[in-house]
């Protein structure tokens, strides 16, 4: 599984705003975007060996969205996770969140793929 497995199925959500690992940065290192938007990484890939070699591998997906409200990072977060169901997504956990810094409502998922 690659980042481009994920971008395309998310591409289309909060207005094209989809990027893998890290927003945007402005040279003063804030973003530059407005919100909403989304985060993706795959930061853990877990492979199973038989016998006669490789069997199977389990990537976990982790979605962060970004929104100026609770229920607009929930309802976007909801998206991306029927979004991805076709990937065949296990394991659903889900976290809310706010950062202070930026004002924002943050809505966090990660989900697990054995592909």
């Amino acid at each position: 599984m690659t980042e481009a497995d994920i971008y395309l199925p998310l591409s289309g959500l909060a207005g094209g705003q989809v990027y893998p690992y890290v927003a945007p940065l402005s040279p003063d290192g804030n973003v530059s975007i407005s919100p909403p938007w989304l985060v993706f990484s795959l930061p853990q890939e877990n492979s199973a060996d038989v016998f006669c070699g490789a069997a199977e591998s389990m990537t976990t997906i982790q979605i962060d969205v970004y929104a100026l409200t609770v229920d607009g990072a929930r309802e976007l977060c909801r998206l991306a996770i029927d979004a991805l169901t076709p990937l065949g997504i296990t394991e659903i956990r889900k976290y809310q969140d706010y950062e202070p810094d930026s004002r924002l409502y943050r809505s966090t998922f990660e989900a697990s793929v054995t592909w």
